[in-house]
């Protein structure tokens, strides 16, 4: 063969390799420029989901929890959507946006919790309603979704660092001295098991009712009137020694019409007085009487004092009256050396409480 074609071939052979090689070179790189990207999105999304998933799961049991303990579904199921940029409220449909790179999960947590309480809380009650009261209301039904209502020193790592990224969404309102007032005021009716169960059940069943309807300063001064009243039977012993008298058991205003029954351990062998008390908030235009007993007069309430309502309802009331619900809770050890205490909220109401 001739040498001068042999050399020829086998250079044109290397240069077909050379170029071959840098083909394939190329198109491999392009794969992994491209596909590579797309592998580390791909398991970066599961770990999002993964995040998303676990953090759903938790927020929706508290506030679950939160609509339980109210007997009514105030706060929505929460949708939660993931996103690495800015989203405007139209794209959204109603979802919470959680912001994966932000600092900890403490602090989306937290800012869940805040953008849940935006967009649904007390929407139809908010303009009638004092605006401390809205205020400290939202604030102290945030708290109480994030600890459960448990005092400060028994909250975990994470519960506390949540609290204190939700408080400083509200740094301004503190310096407010009737929201600081209100607030300490709730803190011990949420104690006496009358915010969710009462407290936050009136002011929604106010925007139903209010539906159409123009605010007006006397709506505003009720809704402050109507905190104070709870706060009263909340420390009734205390009152009690200040005024010389117990707390009215009734509220008669024109924008909220509610009474209280008290059962006391002292007065547990007998509900007549109680029974009496029923008529009485009932002769005052009342639209719902909170029963509320703890101990061993929770089965009492349950079972004789319900009883004894259903009959009244059917035989005096003409069916207008009627035992809606009956709310159990349990008062933890940190509030009682001995055991935790069985609590109990009977909800009687009038039919027109929401027309």
């Amino acid at each position: 063969m001739n040498p001068l074609l042999d050399f020829i071939s086998s250079q044109f052979l290397d240069f077909i390799s050379s170029q071959y090689r840098g083909i394939l070179a190329g198109i491999l790189l392009a794969i992994i420029l491209v596909w590579g990207k797309k592998i580390i999105n791909y398991f970066k999304n599961i770990a999002n989901n993964r995040y998303k998933r676990k953090m759903e799961k938790n927020i929706t049991e508290s506030i679950q929890l939160a609509n339980m303990e109210m007997g009514i579904s105030l706060f929505p199921k929460v949708k939660l959507k993931i996103v690495n940029h800015k989203v405007s409220p139209e794209e959204l449909e109603n979802e919470i946006v959680i912001y994966i790179k932000k600092e900890n999960k403490a602090f989306v947590h937290s800012n869940i919790i805040a953008q849940v309480l935006d967009t649904s809380f007390l929407r139809d009650s908010k303009r009638h309603i004092h605006p401390f009261v809205y205020d400290s209301t939202k604030h102290m039904t945030g708290k109480s979704i994030i600890t459960h209502d448990m005092p400060l020193d028994y909250l975990d790592k994470f519960k506390r660092e949540a609290l204190r990224y939700y408080e400083r969404k509200l740094d301004d309102l503190f310096l407010e001295d009737q929201f600081l007032t209100l607030i300490k005021k709730e803190e011990l009716i949420i104690i006496k098991g009358m915010f969710k169960q009462i407290l936050l059940q009136e002011l929604y069943a106010l925007g139903e009712r209010m539906i159409g309807k123009f605010p007006s300063d006397q709506c505003q001064q009720e809704s402050i009137e109507l905190v104070d009243f709870l706060y009263n039977n909340a420390r009734q012993d205390d009152y009690q020694r200040e005024e010389g008298v117990l707390p009215p058991l009734d509220f008669n205003g024109v924008f909220f019409k509610l009474g209280l029954i008290l059962v006391k351990k002292p007065e547990k062998s007998d509900l007549t007085n109680h029974f009496k008390s029923v008529r009485i908030i009932i002769k005052n235009r009342a639209l719902s009487i909170y029963i509320l007993g703890l101990g061993e007069n929770t089965e009492r309430i349950k079972g004789e004092f319900v009883d004894w309502l259903n009959l009244i309802a059917t035989k005096n009331f003409n069916n207008e009256w009627y035992v809606e619900k009956t709310l159990e809770r349990k008062i933890p050890k940190f509030q009682n050396k001995e055991e935790n205490i069985p609590g109990i909220c009977c909800v009687f109401r009038h039919k027109s409480w929401i027309p």
